[in-house]
């Protein structure tokens, strides 16, 4: 991050005063999440290719059952990797530090609560069609690199779109009829 500072200056962050209003720092927020989930997607997905998933992604995959602290753990490059997608929508718009810090803090909420292994009643899934949530995420971890799907990073529209998380969707229909026990 401290690195990043003098790139961010340069493509127009500000850290002085007047604060933004909430209305810019609203839909900044919303513009970073639809670009991050775009971008995020199409990484995602090339991380379970073959090689990439045996070389990089897998020991992002070690843990079948995730718990928070699994969100961050990944090899180096895919960090840097998947971090692009984070830091494209700041880098296109030039925010607010304040805006970024919000970000950020989102994103990590966000990416921690996928991964925490619990539908909790607050979840933002309960609330948000499109949002994936901890369910979602959990079935991605559960399957094999090439049958997993669900590659999307906080909304559902993407693996809807391209069709990659058909085998998810087939499962929580058999879950709701009772075909299926619940853990």
């Amino acid at each position: 991050m401290i690195a990043s500072y003098p790139v961010f200056r340069a493509m127009g962050m500000r850290s002085s005063f007047p604060l933004p209003s909430w209305k810019e720092v609203s839909a900044q927020i919303l513009f970073y999440f639809i670009i991050e989930d775009f971008v995020f997607y199409w990484g995602h997905r090339i991380l379970h290719s073959k090689w990439l998933y045996k070389n990089v992604h897998s020991v992002h995959h070690e843990y079948a059952t995730p718990f928070g602290l699994t969100s961050e753990y990944a090899h180096p490059a895919e960090i840097l990797f998947l971090g692009f997608a984070t830091i494209i929508g700041p880098a296109l718009t030039g925010p607010h530090l304040i805006t970024l810090w919000l970000w950020m803090v989102l994103r990590v909420l966000e990416t921690v609560e996928a991964h925490c292994g619990y539908h909790f009643p607050w979840s933002l899934s309960n609330f948000l069609p499109l949002y994936g949530g901890s369910d979602f995420h959990d079935y991605h971890h559960r399957l094999l690199y090439t049958k997993s799907g669900n590659y999307s990073s906080t909304f559902v529209y993407m693996d809807w779109i391209f069709g990659t998380d058909k085998g998810y969707r087939r499962l929580k229909t058999l879950k709701e009829n009772g075909d299926v026990k619940q853990k």
